[in-house]
């Protein structure tokens, strides 16, 4: 093929030298010769060239005009050009010169010719041949991907790429880096001689952290295709980094070791060597010796240096260890390490138990205490779970009560865990409960428990009664009711699991919690109490209480309960009746219920019996009206009267019902009682805090007054400026021992029958007083002057009904005419009760003054004695003309409850009332007890320290008294062996 530079555009050569230029002779020609006559670049590698010059020369005698040259022959593999620009004209014996360059595109022998033509008449195209062979030459290059893995910045790391050249011409190699981070990588081109191997190294020099963006394109020859080298590369902050950064050994107690690895891992692909670890040495607690360095660590290799931590002190405690490393970037490794003195750690009791040989179908408990038992200073013990592991032999028989984990205790906090085992399968059995807690060296905790079960027979259990029901209990009131299991059967009963199933919406429970299992010997039993607290709103509820059996006919027993609930009519004073604990040889006294008529309408009374108990021989009726029905007018009261045999061991309880015409069901006052045979009794008083305390003053308002009102008056500014000087928070009242509408003659508003409203009744004076009231003592003495026309002194019963529904909780007596003639506002749960009864003759209330003494301090609190105190200005056994007779019942109510009589026949009350308000105001020094005990048998104890001084027994008031007073808040403890009047 020919090739023609300006013509073809093949690979002719356009001629662009310049020659010498004379005037040609037009007679003569020119003749043009070439030197060489022909060229032959021998062998030249594939994409190699190899160049060589021609030149032409004008040996005519004439002018000659080269006009191009171009080479025919293998198309791209010649190239012919002039070496000056033109125009080429040739004088005879000027000369210009042709450069043709040979660059194989094939292999093999590529012959050509050189065409060059000019203006000649005997040659105008001189043809000169041209020769030369392609030769495949170029270097082989591996591999096609250079890994230089992790390094470490500042450090450096040389790659090679194989060259191969199996030819017999040398070849160029050339290298070229492209990438963002080419300037951390170092590659120079390099000559591969004929049959060489020769490596290409590349160079890794980072500087920057990071993963690297780069690429290495390869030539393996002059001119040849690049071959492209993939390359991965990142540089490291650090090759070898702490695991953990921090060794933190947290809490550890005191003296106590503990260990913990250091780890360094090297993250890079380069061994690295580690020469020496030291600690800094600035707390002594922290301690090393590991050996074995200088060490190399292998690439992704772990190793571990133990580090200990022994607190030699209290509290925080900081250090380092400092890890020498061959490394440029970083030669030295701090780890800082962190202790506290003082943890938390784990005492559990017992660790093991045998529960023993058990009958099936019962539950048996022990109670295992978990304790954080480290310092005071140290952190909290956190109970994460607890897991029972799988019994291989069957389903698990034990069980643990369950906890809300995780669960945390604070240094010195416990928590009891219930451990329960149920036996359902004869034989031995064993189970294993695994705590997991943050404890020092207690991470996993295993506790074991073994027992074994034995079969007996099916249980003959009977309950009573077999449905509690609570009939009518006012709204906001709660009553207690009780449940008897017997066993009736030859063998022994095992019971379990004994609950409310269903507590009718949160009003049925068991005050004593659930029991979780007990056994009954054959003719044994046991009673509960099931509780039932009526809400505010009132209603009809339903509910159930379960006792599971060891009985497959019967294995759970329902007991179903009932209750109603709204406003009564009728007012049971007490709300229920506590016998207390008796002995079969030692009945309590018989105890009274009083009944009033709240309404503004009568109600009829149509019976009142004792419902189903758990022992219904227990307790029986005494005075009550009998059958038939009667009505109880507005403002009447009625009293029952109630024994307790305690004839049957343990806890005794029954219902006492009133048929009322206003009630769908009975109004409920529970009965209870229990019979032990024990013999020692035990009264438990808490001291108060008296500085808020409700004074109730109950003044006689019958004729024979005339003297000792004016007394009272006078007085009165004494006992106010008592309450001052002791800053107490007080409220007063005033009402009378009237309860009947006697004359007109009496003030107030009320004809002299208060009947427990405070006076005045008509509201001309401020009724409820305090020392923040205007002119309080002028206010309080005119309150005192309840004038005298009534017939009957009823102190008790007034104050009863004063402190009672519908008059205590409501600010107008829906019963009476008159307006807001209620007692709301005086009686605060928060404040002591303190009655100072003032009258000439002794009471006549209608029920015993025990019914009153209980009444009140269920109203405040039975064991806290001086939360309901009577005082009394009454008769005493030092008579005088105006007093009549003796205040016995008076006195019997004021040694019951801490209180003291004075006596009325005084001459002047002043001195009375600073008495009444010293010890109303200040802490008790009395504490009577509820029975009487046998002579030499008192123990008294304070915050449970017995003592044996500062104190004695008044026998005639039935009475401990301090000569030193307990503080506010101290527990007092009186234990005696109880007497009897049958003994």
């Amino acid at each position: 093929m020919t090739g023609r530079w300006s013509l073809l555009g093949l690979l002719a050569v356009v001629l662009v030298s310049g020659c010498a230029d004379r005037e040609r002779s037009s007679l003569a020609d020119g003749r043009l010769t070439a030197t060489p006559g022909g060229v032959d670049f021998a062998r030249v590698a594939i994409f190699d060239a190899r160049e060589s010059q021609v030149t032409l020369r004008n040996v005519g005698r004439a002018r000659i005009t080269v006009d191009e040259a171009w080479v025919e022959g293998p198309e791209g593999a010649y190239k012919a050009e002039f070496t000056h620009e033109g125009p080429h004209s040739l004088v005879p014996g000027a000369e210009c010169t042709l450069k043709v360059r040979f660059a194989p595109l094939a292999e093999g022998g590529l012959p050509a010719v050189l065409v060059v033509r000019s203006d000649t008449r005997i040659e105008p195209l001189m043809r000169l041949p041209l020769n030369g062979a392609g030769v495949d030459a170029w270097a082989r290059v591996s591999p096609r991907k250079l890994d230089f893995g992790r390094i470490e910045a500042d450090s450096s790391k040389q790659l090679g790429v194989t060259l191969d050249n199996p030819t017999d011409l040398p070849v160029m190699v050339t290298p070229k880096l492209v990438g963002a981070d080419k300037d951390e990588f170092v590659a120079e081109a390099i000559t591969v001689n004929p049959g060489e191997r020769r490596e290409l190294p590349v160079t890794f020099n980072p500087v920057r952290v990071g993963k690297k963006q780069i690429a290495l394109a390869v030539s393996p020859c002059h001119g040849c295709a690049d071959v492209t080298v993939q390359v991965t590369a990142e540089a490291l902050e650090r090759a070898v980094v702490a695991e953990p950064e921090v060794l933190d050994f947290g809490a550890v107690p005191v003296d106590r070791d503990a260990i913990k690895a250091s780890s360094l891992r090297n993250i890079s692909t380069e061994p690295v060597t580690v020469t020496s670890l030291t600690l800094d040495g600035t707390d002594a607690s922290f301690s090393q010796s590991n050996t074995g360095l200088p060490l190399v660590l292998q690439p992704g290799e772990v190793r571990g240096f133990d580090i200990r931590y022994s607190p030699g002190h209290m509290g925080p405690a900081t250090d380092r260890a400092v890890y020498t490393v061959v490394s440029k970037r970083h030669p030295t490794l701090p780890v800082p390490l962190r202790g506290f003195g003082g943890a938390s750690e784990l005492c559990v009791s017992p660790l093991t138990y045998d529960f023993g040989e058990q009958p099936l179908g019962s539950k048996v408990r022990v109670v295992v205490n978990v304790k954080n038992c480290g310092t005071d200073n140290a952190g909290p013990l956190t109970i994460n779970a607890l897991t029972w592991t799988p019994d291989p032999s069957g389903p698990l028989q034990f069980n643990h009560k369950p906890l809300t984990t995780p669960y945390t205790l604070p240094p010195n906090g416990e928590v009891n865990l219930e451990i329960y085992y149920e036996p359902s399968r004869e034989g031995s059995a064993s189970g294993s409960l695994v705590m997991t807690t943050n404890a020092f060296s207690a991470a996993t905790v295993q506790l074991d428990f073994f027992g074994s079960a034995k079969a007996h027979a099916p249980c003959d259990l009977v309950v009573t009664p077999q449905l509690l029901d609570y009939g009518t209990v006012q709204p906001g009131r709660g009553a207690v009711l009780g449940v008897k299991l017997q066993n009736k059967g030859t063998d022994l009963c095992p019971v379990k699991n004994i609950r409310v199933a269903n507590d009718g919406g949160g009003v049925f429970r068991m005050p004593g919690g659930d029991l979780f299992g007990g056994i009954i010997y054959p003719g044994d039993w046991f009673s509960f109490q099931v509780s039932f607290q009526a809400p505010f709103t009132g209603g009809d509820f339903a509910g159930e209480l379960q006792v599971e059996q060891y009985n497959p006919v019967t294995p759970v027993i329902q007991v179903p309960l009932m209750a109603h609930s709204q406003m009564t009519c009728l007012v049971a004073s007490p709300w229920f009746v506590d016998f207390g604990l008796a002995r079969k040889d030692c009945r309590p006294a018989p105890r009274e219920v009083n009944y009033l008529n709240a309404c503004t309408t009568p109600v009829t009374i149509s019976n009142v019996f004792i419902g189903p108990g758990t022992t219904d021989s227990e307790f029986t009726l005494l005075d009550h009206p009998a059958p038939p029905a009667f009505q109880l007018q507005p403002g009447d009261s009625f009293t029952v009267g109630v024994d307790y045999f305690a004839q049957v061991t343990g806890m005794n309880l029954s219902p006492l019902f009133v048929d009322s015409s206003d009630l769908p069901v009975p109004l409920l006052v529970p009965l209870i009682g229990e019979s032990s045979k024990k013999v020692e009794k035990t009264d438990s008083f808490v001291q108060q805090d008296v500085s808020k305390v409700d004074v109730l003053f109950v003044v006689d308002n019958t004729a024979s007054m005339v003297e000792e009102h004016p007394k009272l008056v006078s007085a009165i500014p004494s006992f106010v400026d008592a309450a001052r000087n002791k800053a107490v928070d007080l409220n007063m009242a005033v009402t009378t021992t009237g309860i009947s509408a006697v004359s007109g003659a009496c003030p107030g508003g009320a004809l002299g029958g208060e009947a427990g409203r405070f006076f005045p009744v008509d509201n001309t004076r401020q009724r409820i007083l305090t020392l923040a009231t205007p002119n309080v003592t002028q206010v309080l003495q005119q309150n005192m002057q309840v004038g005298q026309c009534a017939q009957v002194e009823q102190g008790f019963e007034a104050m009863r009904r004063a402190l009672t529904s519908p008059l205590v909780n409501n600010a107008d007596d829906p019963r009476t005419a008159q307006p807001n003639d209620g007692n709301l506002g005086f009686l605060r749960d928060s404040a002591a009760l303190v009655v100072v009864f003032v009258g000439d003759e002794d009471d006549h209330s209608p029920d015993a003054v025990s019914t009153y003494v209980q009444w009140a301090q269920q109203r405040k609190g039975e064991n806290q004695p001086q939360r309901a105190t009577f005082f009394a200005i009454a008769p005493t056994k030092t008579a005088c003309a105006t007093a009549g007779g003796a205040g016995t019942r008076y006195a019997d109510a004021a040694a019951q409850t801490g209180g003291e009589v004075l006596n009325v026949c005084a001459a002047d009350y002043a001195p009375l009332l600073q008495q009444v308000a010293s010890k109303a105001f200040s802490a008790q020094e009395r504490f009577p007890l509820s029975e009487e005990p046998d002579a030499g048998t008192v123990v008294v104890s304070v915050n449970g320290t017995a003592t044996t001084t500062g104190w004695t027994y008044d026998a005639a008031t039935n009475t401990v008294v301090f000569t030193v007073v307990p503080p506010p808040g101290a527990k007092v403890t009186i234990t005696y062996r109880r007497a009897c009047a049958n003994d």
